[in-house]
């Protein structure tokens, strides 16, 4: 799996992870929903959907996300540095003023509506 061709037929490296795990297909294929037929056609697939591949690596507990970056287009915000401490409070404080200020617009409407 190391081979960079070899990791853009999604199917191919389904097939080898499978494989590699030591996992019997049609275990595998009943647990994610698919027939064991199936599982040949999707192997077949260079281009195999996210989608299957995410119900695999449940199975697998895999994060497919690993070998096709372009699968989660978010993990690159995941990297960036995290609010600090004081942030956090800042932004917490923000959001129940913001609360505070909604409910008491709906308790006014809500006395309104009753006279």
């Amino acid at each position: 799996m190391k081979n960079e061709d070899f990791k853009k037929h999604r199917g191919e490296y389904l097939n080898e992870l499978v494989r590699k795990k030591g996992i019997k297909i049609n275990v595998l294929t009943e647990a994610a929903g698919f027939d064991r037929s199936t599982f040949y056609n999707h192997i077949k697939k260079s281009d195999l959907s996210f989608g299957i591949l995410i119900k695999y690596g449940k199975i697998l507990n895999y994060d497919f996300a690993e070998a096709f970056p372009e699968m989660d287009p978010h993990r690159k915000q995941r990297t960036e540095p995290s609010m600090s401490y004081d942030e956090l409070e800042l932004d917490r404080d923000n959001w129940k003023e913001k609360y505070f200020q909604v409910a008491e617009l709906y308790h006014q409407c809500m006395r309104q509506q009753k006279k």
